[in-house]
């Protein structure tokens, strides 16, 4: 599974980190850039099986959800 994601707080890289060991996942590459306008562009390839990839994929939805909704 990989996704592109636009972080607004580089802390919530260290979370992902974080969720991706705790669901029993592991990532295979992560590239992160800055933006000019404070935010992150980040790709993350995980790997793990489906079931795990699935509930790090619903986690991590609300994980986003949440980083939006603080910086607005």
């Amino acid at each position: 599974m990989t996704l592109a994601l636009v972080l607004h707080d580089w802390r919530i890289l260290e979370r992902i980190v974080g969720l991706t060991h705790r669901l029993g996942c592991s990532y295979r590459s992560v590239e992160v850039r800055a933006r000019d306008d404070n935010r992150y562009d980040a790709r993350i390839e995980f790997a793990g099986s489906h079931d795990a990839l699935r509930r790090l994929d619903a986690q991590l939805n609300r994980l986003l959800d949440d980083d939006k909704e603080m910086c607005q």
